[in-house]
């Protein structure tokens, strides 16, 4: 990883965290509960705000709510935990975004899950239907 000299930034200016320049500042919460193991939350979906900054979209605990908020309109990145307490980063590139923002969430992928600590593995899918398949084979 990055020689940032300690897990958490202090500094919360752009010029802090990782060289993609993604701000993540405002998930870190939302995926402490996803850890934790907090009942009503077995995920949590992060969507843009702007260009350089995730926000938490929505969080919840069934595959269907989830899959409510996948669209091929836009990019979701995300976090989950299985019933056998595994995390898992979450990544659907909707089909029908343009190419400009789909090289930037590529570039951004990184940044992304390196905010999810913990996790293991990652479901990815370059539409919402193969994003679907892969979600299939979970136990959530």
């Amino acid at each position: 990883g990055a020689m940032s000299g300690g897990l958490f930034r202090t500094d919360g200016g752009a010029m802090g965290g990782s060289s993609s320049g993604l701000d993540v500042s405002d998930i870190a919460e939302a995926w402490q509960r996803i850890r934790a193991g907090s009942a009503g939350e077995a995920w949590v979906l992060l969507e843009y705000e702007g260009k350089n900054k995730l926000k938490v979209k929505a969080s919840g605990n069934t595959r269907d709510a989830l899959e409510e908020h996948i669209s091929d309109e836009k990019v979701v990145f995300g976090g989950l935990r299985t019933k056998e307490g595994k995390f898992l980063c979450l990544m659907c590139t909707g089909e029908n975004v343009s190419a400009m923002v789909k090289g930037r969430a590529a570039h951004h992928k990184n940044a992304a899950f390196n905010a999810l600590d913990g996790t293991v593995g990652e479901v990815c899918g370059l539409s919402k239907e193969e994003f679907h398949q892969q979600l299939q084979k979970l136990d959530l």
